[in-house]
């Protein structure tokens, strides 16, 4: 349950704004869903200005990704040029592969081929044929 603070003190966020010029429109709102019988996530799900810029400029670094490699996605090229392709890009934009390295995951891209769910792991042995469906 959300904790009440005076409209004047300081908002919990941290952005050094007084409550009710920040966040007071949302506790109210979230706290009417809670009166409703609906489940409200914790505070620190909520972002800030920054974050959500953050958030936005990775989104950007994303799209470009994925637009540049969709120019490669043809019959033949296997998964692990993929890979590659995806982490030079990803290099060359100054950013990190999310999948490399999480929890051990030592490409930078899953490649998931037609009956694969999902975490297919990029290969020189598997390559695209005509009518494959990829989820990268």
């Amino acid at each position: 349950m959300i904790s009440k603070i005076g409209r004047n003190d300081e908002c919990w966020c941290g952005s050094g704004q007084k409550f009710k010029k920040c966040h007071a429109y949302i506790d109210d709102m979230m706290a009417s869903y809670a009166a409703k019988g609906y489940i409200i996530p914790s505070r620190n799900l909520l972002k800030t200005k920054s974050q959500i810029e953050g958030i936005r400029e990775s989104s950007k670094i994303n799209i470009e990704i994925l637009d540049f490699i969709s120019r490669y996605i043809v019959e033949g090229i296997s998964t692990e040029e993929i890979d590659q392709l995806v982490f030079n890009k990803t290099k060359e934009l100054w950013g990190i592969p999310a999948p490399l390295d999480y929890n051990g995951y030592p490409k930078s891209v899953c490649t998931s081929i037609n009956n694969v769910v999902c975490h297919g792991i990029p290969s020189n042995h598997v390559t695209l044929y005509n009518g494959d469906i990829l989820l990268y």
